[in-house]
């Protein structure tokens, strides 16, 4: 039997994970869905991490609750509720021991696959921090209280919204998170800020509007955030899409290198 848990931190005895967002929210610091294979000492479990609207197998992958309770649980569960927050299509990863179960457990749906690549900082010490050169009329800026009081910034709504996404309130944020912005007089044209955190972890969510794409502001917000990190000694976590070129390049030319890939699987629901 698979059980939810609800509004508290999780302690698994012997614990191991390498999805960081799917440990801020077994942390509590993310809003999501924990389901787990025994409620008082689980040794494996299926998280939902609002933020980025999916699903991962994390723990103990010789789990038969999960191996054998998966399929019900997608449909009986889990498709009724993502139908309400008008989620399409349902994504899980869970990395090459959980695998296995994911193929046989979905086999009869149309299983899509693709690679995530995920970057991190090997050497802080070698990042270039020197910014490049911006017109006069744009600044970056620090994602605090007053940047998101200001009525001048002409669409924050837009970053109040992702925020509130992957937070749930902009309190959690302003408490754990951290980020950057750059802004081209009144208009936020990129941003950069802690999508999830776990630990010292902050996965990076990195964003440029579509009209100012192509022209390096990605970089400059990210730098920003980098610098922060760096300085506090914390563990910045760039995960992405293989194909994402574009990304992977990015995160090459601020320092990271690629530490390890897993699969991500879809289906539409």
């Amino acid at each position: 039997m698979i059980y939810e848990i609800e509004g508290q931190s999780i302690n698994f005895p012997t614990f191991e994970c390498r999805f960081p967002e799917a440990l801020a929210v077994i942390e509590g610091n993310n809003p999501g869905w924990v389901f787990v294979d025994d409620p008082n000492i689980p040794s494996a479990a299926l998280v939902w991490a609002q933020g980025i609207e999916g699903f991962y197998l994390v723990g103990d992958a010789s789990s038969a609750v999960f191996r054998d309770e998966l399929n019900f649980l997608v449909d009986r569960v889990l498709k009724p509720r993502l139908d309400n927050l008008g989620v399409s299509w349902f994504e899980i990863s869970g990395g090459e021991n959980w695998d296995p179960v994911i193929q046989k457990a979905l086999s009869k749906r149309d299983l899509k696959s693709n690679q995530q690549w995920v970057h991190i900082l090997r050497d802080a010490g070698q990042v270039k921090m020197t910014q490049p050169e911006l017109p006069d009329n744009f600044g970056l800026r620090r994602i605090n209280e007053d940047l998101l009081a200001n009525s001048t910034v002409s669409n924050k709504q837009f970053l109040f919204s992702k925020l509130t996404h992957f937070w749930g309130s902009m309190d959690a944020f302003l408490n754990l998170g951290l980020g950057y912005v750059l802004v081209d007089e009144e208009e936020i044209v990129s941003s950069c800020y802690s999508g999830f955190v776990a630990g010292d972890i902050h996965a990076i969510d990195i964003e440029t509007e579509q009209s100012h794409r192509r022209r390096g502001y990605a970089e400059t917000a990210a730098r920003a955030f980098l610098a922060e990190c760096i300085e506090k000694h914390l563990q910045p976590h760039w995960d992405c899409m293989a194909e994402n070129i574009a990304s992977v390049h990015l995160a090459e030319k601020l320092g990271f290198s690629r530490s390890h890939e897993y699969t991500l699987y879809s289906f539409q629901l």
